[in-house]
């Protein structure tokens, strides 16, 4: 009898219907909308924990690795198409296109090894302790995959690491103290992986999973309660926050009434551009300019060696200024970004400016964005992190609210207070939980001016859990290779079973 099952007293009942095909793709956007959600410029902070439950059920249900990689690759062009639409503002749209499937590659390529991982979790005995481990795994093996593509290769991009979305709560980001962004993306992934077994039944991972949130969080609150932000030399800072790109607008500000009294003046990234051999002049011209202010400056500088295209090379800097306008120090930009600053050679060794505003640790915009810079300078003996930043307003809200919410991240992991002065916003002032104190909306002008202090608090994360995201990608590797040599060996077994 067609499209019927025999049942009780041989009365016809229905069969079971197939499951639908489009059931696993509609999983895998629904993950990719949560992810847009969690992050700015929505910022919901909790979907971060349960974002990936719906793609790592429809992983686990796919008939094959392959199949499990098209639904991640489908989840990460959902989200980082709308996260990241704003790209179509700094790049054409092919190009931009071609990112966000790039971006989606390193998703897709997570999934496909959770799902290697999940088949290997169903073999054999010790049900219990395979799916925590498999819990466990997923989380190394996004981590894995999100420090190669954040820290490693040559299109390097940290852009919505994972643990970024948690900034809104200071009490869980205190977990980057101690293992960094990239710890706090292993522990959401854990999480995610850990929650969607629950869906299956009985399983120890989801109570492992939310005794340690419950156990990092209460710690990380105790951690803010606590932490002597207030303790150390207080300095007094003013951020100027225009994007006019003028010598004598930048220079009144710094002179005017929310500047006045600061220690420490900081402009945006590039506020001045110096025509090649007058740096010399441009310097003399500045301490004519700040002539009476008791701050030290820290001035962003653009050097364009050449405008001609083939040989096009520019210098991007930081001069730092005492009060009078003697050179102090200078700090080269030590991350340029890729295919956009594809012509400026980065400094290879970044270290503190001394100064009687304390030792400052000059982060230029897109060095920030990086675990190394910070905390290079940091261990270095720096008291404060210092960010001249150029977020160009043309390229939208969404951008200047994600890449403003990757900052205070790097002031939890070094245990410094952060100061940063962006062109069109936010320029803001975090303490070393990570809370920001002040900031200046994006779209306006004018100055921040607040209070920091310089002591130091070291963190576990300087001392050696910097290490995190290094350990993953290592293990992501072993993985991998172990789950590449399996289906070799898959398929040289059918092979033979077909001769």
């Amino acid at each position: 009898m067609s499209g019927t099952a025999a049942g009780p007293y041989n009365q016809a009942v229905p069969a079971p219907r197939p499951p639908s095909r489009s059931f696993p793709w509609v999983l895998a956007g629904v993950s990719g909308l949560l992810l847009v959600l969690a992050f700015p410029p929505f910022a919901l902070w909790p979907l971060a924990w349960i974002a990936l439950v719906p793609l790592l059920r429809a992983a686990r249900e796919a008939e094959s690795p392959r199949d499990a990689a098209n639904l991640g690759g489908f989840t990460g062009l959902v989200f980082y198409a709308v996260s990241l639409g704003w790209f179509r503002h700094v790049f054409n749209l092919p190009v931009s296109v071609a990112f966000w499937c790039i971006f989606a590659t390193w998703i897709a390529l997570f999934t496909a090894l959770a799902r290697w991982l999940w088949d290997r979790c169903r073999v054999g005995n010790g049900g219990a302790g395979r799916e925590l481990g498999w819990a466990l795994a997923c989380g190394v093996a996004w981590t894995g995959f999100e420090y190669f593509r954040s820290e490693v290769w040559f299109l390097n991009n940290a852009w919505l690491a994972l643990g970024f979305s948690q900034v809104p709560c200071p009490a869980v980001l205190q977990t980057c103290a101690v293992a960094g962004v990239y710890g706090l993306s292993c522990l959401l992934v854990f999480a995610n992986a850990s929650f969607g077994l629950a869906l299956r039944g009985r399983s120890a991972a989801p109570l492992a999973a939310l005794a340690l949130i419950l156990g990092l969080a209460g710690w990380g609150a105790a951690r803010v309660r606590h932490l002597p932000v207030t303790a150390g030399t207080m300095l007094r800072v003013a951020l100027v926050q225009d994007e006019t790109f003028s010598l004598d607008r930048h220079a009144r500000y710094s002179m005017g009434p929310g500047a006045r009294d600061a220690q420490l003046v900081v402009w945006p990234e590039v506020s001045i551009n110096v025509p090649p051999k007058q740096e010399a002049r441009h310097l003399e011209l500045l301490a004519r300019k700040l002539r009476g202010s008791r701050a030290v400056a820290v001035i962003g500088v653009v050097v364009i060696e050449s405008e001609d295209p083939q040989t096009a090379r520019f210098r991007n800097f930081a001069w730092v200024l005492a009060p009078g306008g003697a050179l102090l120090g200078r700090y080269d930009k030590f991350h340029p970004i890729p295919v956009v600053e594809a012509a400026l050679a980065p400094n290879p060794d970044p270290w503190p400016v001394a100064t009687p505003a304390g030792r400052l640790g000059i982060q230029i915009c897109y060095d920030l964005d990086f675990e190394n810079g910070s905390r290079l300078v940091a261990g270095r003996r720096a008291n404060l992190l210092v960010v001249p930043n150029l977020d160009p307003w043309e390229w939208g809200r969404w951008q200047h609210l994600q890449h403003s919410a990757m900052a205070p991240v790097r002031a939890v992991e070094t245990g410094l207070w952060l100061v940063r002065a962006a062109s069109s916003g936010s320029s803001q002032i975090i303490d070393p939980a990570g809370r920001i104190r002040d900031s200046l909306a994006p779209g306006t002008e004018g100055v921040l001016a607040g209070e920091v202090f310089l002591g130091r608090r070291p963190t576990a994360y300087l001392a050696g859990g910097w290490w995190t995201g290094r350990v993953c990608l290592f293990l992501t590797l072993l993985l991998s290779l172990a789950a590449l040599r399996g289906r070799a060996l898959d398929f040289k077994i059918l092979q033979n079973l077909k001769i």
